[in-house]
């Protein structure tokens, strides 16, 4: 219910992004560039390259409010989408740039739902080895400077991807081969 709500928002965003860029596909060359650079950006951000402040700031909800078990958890994870901006909100703001400059507003739904998906899996899963032990998180530990950097760094090679059209071409591929080995099976 936790991922059910953040992802509720976080595909209401892509859709209010996916309009937004309905509007502006005229411009899809320029919304490319501009939104390619801000993933750059947000990619350096991540990587702790660049520093805005704007984006290191946290906001507190009286979670008291919301309550406790099952019932909640879906209150929590919306309020959690909207309130997590330090840790999502770099990679966030380029999955909603990229939603933009989708051709329908199905598509950018999609986007979000994919990007609500990874976020997702993850909790999901921490969730799972918390209620075994958690010695077994250790090495994540250890290692999430590094796999921050490395995400930042991706992010950054993805925002020069969609600012030279590579990120159309490279997307087009995969639509080929999903649809040439008929994935997903829908």
């Amino acid at each position: 219910m936790f991922v059910l709500g953040f992802s509720t928002v976080f595909v209401a965003l892509g859709l209010t992004a996916s309009g937004l860029g309905l509007l502006l596909a005229r411009q899809a060359r320029l919304l490319e560039i501009v939104g390619g650079a801000f993933i750059v950006v947000m990619g350096l951000v991540t990587a702790g390259v660049l520093r805005v402040p704007i984006l290191q700031r946290q906001l507190r909800y009286d979670l008291s409010r919301i309550g406790n078990g099952p019932r909640a958890a879906f209150p929590l994870g919306a309020a959690f989408a909207f309130g997590w901006t330090p840790c999502v909100g770099p990679v966030l703001a380029a999955v909603l740039a990229t939603a933009a400059s989708t051709a329908t507003l199905t598509q950018g739904a999609v986007l979000l739902a994919a990007y609500s998906l990874g976020l997702g899996l993850p909790f999901l899963g921490l969730a799972v080895a918390v209620a075994r032990g958690g010695g077994r998180l250790e090495w994540l530990r250890r290692h999430s400077r590094k796999i921050e950097v490395a995400g930042g760094l991706l992010l950054a090679v993805m925002g020069v991807a969609v600012m030279t059209g590579q990120w159309t071409v490279l997307m087009s591929r995969m639509l080929s081969l999903y649809a040439r080995i008929g994935w997903p099976p829908i």
